[in-house]
């Protein structure tokens, strides 16, 4: 081959080492990254590495990690930092929080968005009522994290506007307590979730009496009514039914367009 396109710097150049430490960042391979650093962010980068390094076995010294930031540095040196925070605060049986923020919130914002669901999950598994945790969730799962959020005494998040007209069209108040139910009308939480979010409460084991009005009360007989396996406190499908009528009719002709096309989901 000849011409023009021998010319052409492929394989040699200065881009080469920039694409290198690139690359090592992408892997965390802080040493490699270290070889081919920009001169003016090599000691940052070493001050990285020293601080993953004498946190030993204990994953990285957060203190040291926090000290090597810098406000204007590139952001593939940033997305590297929050990885290495993330990481390290989802590097135990229950997430870590610095700086009032999860573990998820640093790997969300470093890339690692699998890792983050992971991390955001089971940080509201150990911390239901964790409203830090439903804002978060907020951002993907908008309808099931407002109805968990309020179900556990958090405020009403705004991206639940539509099920709360709904709620206001049905009469039935306080939407914080019927938020719940009405994602479960509008297939944004299942019935396994209702479920959670009543063993969360200390609610579940026994059923209450369901007095007209009360969300709480209609939520657990709709995990009755979805057909969950007889227990020690579970009434049937049948005369929970009866009790979704007597808490609410309005909302309870709203079950049953729901429950017209497939329970359980």
């Amino acid at each position: 081959m000849g011409g023009d396109d021998d010319e052409l710097p492929l394989f040699s150049g200065s881009h080469i080492p920039r694409i290198r430490f690139e690359r090592a960042l992408e892997r965390l391979d802080l040493e490699a990254a270290i070889r081919d650093a920009p001169e003016a962010w090599r000691e940052r980068v070493v001050a990285l590495c020293d601080a993953v390094a004498a946190g030993g076995a204990k994953g990285v010294d957060l203190a040291a990690l926090r000290l090597a930031r810098c406000p204007d540095w590139p952001a593939v040196l940033e997305r590297a930092w929050q990885r290495l925070v993330g990481r390290h605060l989802d590097g135990h049986g229950v997430p870590g929080v610095l700086d009032g923020e999860l573990a998820a919130a640093y790997l969300f914002r470093g890339g690692e968005r699998e890792r983050g669901e992971r991390s955001l999950q089971r940080h509201l598994h150990y911390h239901p009522r964790d409203v830090r945790g439903r804002q978060l969730l907020a951002e993907r799962e908008p309808l099931r994290a407002a109805a968990r959020c309020a179900f556990h005494g958090g405020p009403v998040l705004d991206v639940a506007w539509a099920l709360t007209e709904l709620i206001d069209e049905d009469q039935v108040a306080p939407a914080a307590d019927w938020l719940l139910s009405y994602a479960w009308f509008a297939r944004a939480v299942t019935l396994d979730e209702v479920a959670a979010a009543l063993t969360a409460e200390g609610i579940l084991a026994a059923p209450p009496i369901p007095m007209p009005g009360d969300g709480r009360a209609f939520a657990w007989f709709l995990l009755d009514a979805g057909g969950r396996p007889l227990g020690p406190g579970s009434t049937g499908v049948i005369r929970s039914r009866e009790r979704l009528q007597r808490v609410s009719p309005a909302a309870y002709q709203r079950y049953l367009r729901r429950a017209g096309h497939t329970l359980g989901r």
